[in-house]
């Protein structure tokens, strides 16, 4: 089957950064997982955060949860210690989200912003600072 959904995927400095968007399938999830692998290799081997814009994404189908539990247990097996969601308010976004990744490891932290601006700064406050603060309008070189 075709992958269905798109992500855009970067790093800068302890940081990965994502766009993620359109209506995911398992194939997708699948994807995105080994990508996350192969690019955030040079910044596991200490703490590291994700930001992800998520306003164009347009959730998941049932098939994808086995990726994104896999994803998720990953993360966290790789020093994963914070994450930043960007969306406007929505409760069904939240709710999915909040069900592939209840709690995490000791230390973790997660929080939803409604702006890239808040969530870059919530980031640096937590010591991971980022040289190129644009998320939305950056783009992709991939």
């Amino acid at each position: 089957m075709q992958a269905h959904g798109s992500f855009h995927l970067w790093v800068d400095n302890q940081v990965l950064l994502g766009r993620i968007s359109g209506a995911w399938n398992e194939e997708e999830g699948w994807l995105y997982f080994k990508k996350i692998k192969e690019i955030t290799k040079p910044i596991i081997h200490k703490p590291w955060a994700m930001i992800l814009y998520l306003n164009d994404w347009e959730l998941t189908t049932p098939e994808t949860e086995q990726a994104s539990r896999a994803l998720v247990n990953w993360t966290w097996q790789h020093k994963l210690a914070r994450v930043a969601e960007v969306y406007d308010a929505s409760i069904v976004k939240q709710l999915q989200i909040d069900r592939l990744v209840k709690e995490g490891p000791s230390g973790f932290k997660r929080r939803q912003f409604s702006n890239e601006k808040e969530a870059f700064a919530w980031l640096d406050s937590q010591g991971y600072p980022l040289e190129l603060r644009q998320l939305i309008n950056r783009v992709p070189n991939d």
